[in-house]
């Protein structure tokens, strides 16, 4: 049904006709002058719906023109007004083969013929506003043009004053523009900033829009994925078309091996490959490496190890500072540190890593950056087929005269110094490099929780936190906290934190309650609520204690405790404060076990907790591919549509997760227990958590309520979750963006439910990327859903039907209700499990009699005291786009 958006005034997403007839358009010389034409019939037939005027339509520029694969064409008209685009407002229209309408989305602003068509400020002007909106000066004066590339000019800055709190870390760039309001368009610049923290050498970046008539910030973003053969040992197939592996463990524990819902299992290590290629599976054949490189710089792709970003490596002083056109600190230099490997031998990276080994020697350094290299390079082909080429915006040093923009190769940096336990994908629009950051984890948990006195509990189930110390070994009283604050007075969080009092969407964190000294040089207990674990450990170190045990406060396994500290005026990628926790050990138990030692305490007994974990090494994330490829999607997404609000910033999240889950689900995963239906248990990011459950989130992707009972209502907050939690963080990025995966997984478990793997696998990537550019600009969930079950009915009428079903499965049925498109909370839900209607030809997949993966071995057997879950959260820098890898927060 089409979707009317109130606060618009219009529709956002129209469906053709069931019996729309081709668009007749006449003989055209090419295949995108046809689609380009059509479109704007379209258009035009539908201009009095969308408020479209015959200029509006001529005038609209074209964005992209083509079919994604074998689905259907899309083509995005940009609405453009004297010449300038106008922000955020473009309209999709999708073809089917046969050029018959299926359905147009978006929405342009209405027509302003008053729009005035001088600009009262310049561009250095509107940089310089943007930068003191992050706290820095600047004179425009200094702000020089250095280049114009299409409508961007960059700049050239000069070095900056003492006192400058940030420094460039690439020249800026704008674009002239309009911003709509509700006065009409007003003149405006599109600024891009990527800079660094003076004091902790962050790397961040956000694109704002400046009005051209006062300076005022209007919008702000933050923006956190001839030929010689190369040979090169990875984890993947040793044959075309060269699917990466899940990790160094292979394939075998996803979908999880057993029923064991603490993930573990007996983590056995696959041989690596050596795999010589020009280029992975795209169909242009456009080569990864020049015939004479010497390291792993290529044109879609520039690896390294960027290990000396910690603070105080290379402090910024006044001194060191150059112009920022050369202020290239945040790109690999070996000249500092970082690293690049050599060829190994002739054309070829070799270097042997096994899994579950120091990722900080010389094989271990080299096996990660071409690990990086290959599977971001192998992303990039793959979904180049799908529709994701250099017109759509994908990222490419050149791009051979194909339309889009170039010179924006991704900086893929592993082993990243700026962060741990973490991952995070920056992307500006096309045109300026995207850069992911790939982090060290902690290493394998190897330790033990027991009670001592009164009696000997034998050993705890517990997980260790991600901050605080890594190795220790301690015996003493335990204190069940009081913090004399709130509702509950065991918990450690004290006063709630304040409304965010920028206006940015910064929230400051709670504050810990009033210091305890009975737990002084104790073990303090302090139960699981509503407050950042960090403001539990604030709260132990503050009260002297030499320990701290949080008790879960719902039943299951103990979560991994993740650092999600930010600081109040300007976010930055990792954890700047893990130094804060260094000395303090710090670890979860079960809710059934705290209560045994709190209903102790209430009985007067003196109780004795043990607490002991051996030193380990380090995991590194660059070599689980579920992380690289969940950050590489963020950039696709956000490439092929304009997203800022709260929606399409979780669903980027799960978009991430579903770019995983494509790359790890194979064709004999039907042939695990209990997954002959694909209804299995499908967990992310196992290999550098060892949970191979869930993994990093809140519960497996699976068709089967059983396994994931989460639904759309789910996203809310204050909606109870049905693993025991209050939901009151529903609405965080990545808890709600694990509703849109599980939609798309149920989708993609239809189809493949229906044809076989290789046709489904296909069909479901197409419509991804046809999906994606069907989508309006800051989209709500259900008009995400009908972008991508429009690409689905351009195709085929029957895969519309099953993957919408695969929605109502989870309560987004065709008459479910979003939260409106500005709503932080995600409240207003309705759900819906209406069925769109019964497939007309079922078809039967086919489903293979022996694998045909290089997996791992499916054990069974339970590690002891091992790392538990956590949260890959990867932290939403939106139109330069950032995300970051956190662990789950409270």
């Amino acid at each position: 049904k089409t979707a009317f958006d109130a606060q618009l005034g219009k529709p956002t997403f129209l469906w053709a006709k069931p019996d729309a007839a081709p668009v007749s358009v006449g003989a055209l010389a090419t295949e995108k002058d046809i689609l380009v034409a059509s479109g704007r019939k379209v258009l035009a037939a539908e201009a009095a719906g969308l408020g479209l005027s015959q200029k509006m339509i001529d005038e609209a520029e074209v964005q992209f023109a083509s079919y994604n694969g074998n689905g259907g064409a899309v083509v995005r008209f940009r609405q453009r007004v004297n010449g300038y685009q106008v922000f955020h407002r473009y309209l999709n229209v999708l073809l089917d083969s046969a050029a018959r309408p299926v359905a147009v989305s978006g929405y342009f602003a209405p027509e302003d013929d008053a729009a005035p068509a001088v600009f009262a400020l310049n561009a250095p002007q509107a940089i310089a506003k943007a930068w003191a909106n992050l706290g820095g000066t600047i004179d425009p004066l200094g702000i020089v043009l250095d280049a114009v590339k299409g409508e961007y000019q960059w700049f050239s800055t000069p070095a900056f004053p003492a006192n400058s709190a940030y420094v460039f870390e690439r020249k800026p760039r704008s674009r002239m523009m309009y911003y709509p309001r509700a006065g009409g368009l007003e003149p405006a610049y599109y600024v891009e900033l990527f800079f660094l923290t003076r004091s902790t050498r962050q790397l961040d970046s956000y694109s704002f829009v400046v009005s051209a008539r006062d300076g005022a910030i209007l919008h702000r973003k933050s923006l956190k994925a001839d030929a010689t053969p190369f040979t090169y040992r990875v984890y993947a197939d040793a044959t075309p078309p060269f699917q990466p592996f899940d990790s160094p463990l292979g394939n075998g524990n996803t979908p999880s091996p057993n029923l064991d819902v603490t993930g573990k299992v007996t983590r056995v290590g696959v041989a690596s490959n050596l795999v010589t290629l020009v280029s992975g599976p795209i169909k242009t054949a456009d080569p990864w490496l020049a015939d004479d490189a010497t390291t792993t710089v290529g044109n879609n792709v520039d690896a390294c190890l960027d290990s000396v970003d910690p603070a105080g490596q290379l402090p910024i002083t006044l001194a060191n500072v150059v112009p920022a056109s050369q202020f290239l600190l945040y790109n690999c230099n070996a000249n500092l540190g970082d690293y690049y490997p050599k060829p190994t031998g002739d054309h070829s990276f070799d270097f042997e890593q096994p899994a579950d080994t120091d990722p900080s020697t010389d094989n271990g350094k080299g096996a990660a950056v071409v690990s990086l290299f290959f599977i971001n390079n192998w992303l990039h082909d793959y979904w180049y087929n799908h529709g994701f080429d250099e017109a759509s915006g994908n990222a490419q040093t050149s791009n051979y005269g194909r339309g889009g923009e170039e010179g924006d190769a991704i900086k893929a940096q592993g082993q990243d110094g700026s962060g741990r336990n973490n991952a995070n994908m920056q992307t500006p629009a096309d045109g300026s490099a995207p850069t992911m950051q790939q982090y060290l984890f902690d290493g394998l948990v190897v330790g033990e929780v027991r009670q001592t006195l009164p009696t000997d509990s034998g050993k705890l189930q517990f997980a260790a936190a991600g901050f605080g110390k890594t190795s220790y070994d301690i015996t003493l009283p335990a204190v069940l906290i009081n913090d004399q604050l709130g509702d509950s007075k065991t918990d450690g969080c004290g006063q709630a934190a304040p409304a965010d009092p920028t206006g940015l969407g910064v929230t400051p964190s709670a504050s810990p309650g009033i210091p305890d000294p009975n737990v002084a040089n104790k073990i303090a207990l302090i139960d699981r609520g509503s407050c950042n674990f960090t403001v539990k450990a604030q709260y132990a170190i503050a009260s002297g204690a030499a320990g701290l045990v949080v008790i879960n406060n719902r039943g299951g396994a103990p979560i991994s405790m993740g650092n999600a500290d930010v600081p109040v005026a300007v976010p930055v990628v990792g954890s700047p404060t893990d130094a804060l926790y260094r000395n303090l050990p710090a670890v979860m138990i079960t809710q059934s076990a705290g209560d045994a030692i709190k209903a102790e305490l209430a009985a007067g007994k003196a109780v004795t907790l043990h607490l002991q974990r051996e030193p380990s090494i380090d995991e590194d994330g660059t070599m689980d591919n579920q992380i690289v490829s969940h950050e590489f999607f963020h950039y696709v997404h956000h490439r092929l549509t304009d997203s800022s609000n709260q929606q399409s910033g979780a669903m980027s999240e799960g978009w991430g997760d579903t770019d995983a889950m494509l790359l790890s689900v194979r064709p004999d995963d039907i042939t695990a227990p209990s997954n002959d239906r694909w209804q299995g248990a499908y967990g992310l990011a196992g290999y550098v958590v060892n949970n191979f459950w869930s993994g990093i989130r809140r519960a497996p992707y699976s068709t089967d309520k059983s396994v994931n009972a989460f639904t759309f209502k789910h996203i809310s907050d204050g909606e109870p979750t049905p693993d025991g939690g209050s939901g009151s963080g529903n609405s965080e990025v990545h808890n709600a963006g694990e509703i849109w995966a599980n939609g798309m997984w149920n989708c993609y478990a239809g189809l493949l439910n229906r044809h076989p793997f290789a046709e489904a696998k296909q069909r479901m990537s197409d419509y991804i990327i046809a999906g994606l550019k069907m989508t309006p600009a800051d989209a709500t969930y259900t008009e995400q859903r009908d972008a991508v079950l429009a690409a689905a009915k351009a195709v085929e009428n029957d895969d519309y039907i099953t993957c919408g079903n695969g929605f109502s499965h989870i309560g987004m049925g065709p008459d479910a209700v979003s939260p409106a498109r500005d709503s932080t909370d995600l409240t207003g839900v309705k759900e819906d499990s209406k069925a769109y209607g019964t497939v007309s030809t079922p078809t039967t997949p086919t489903t293979p009699t022996t694998p045909t993966t290089s997996g791992s071995p499916a054990a069974s057997a339970v590690e002891k005291g091992r790392f538990g879950g956590g949260a890959l959260n990867l932290m939403l820098l939106l139109p330069l786009i950032g995300f970051g890898l956190r662990r789950r927060r409270h």
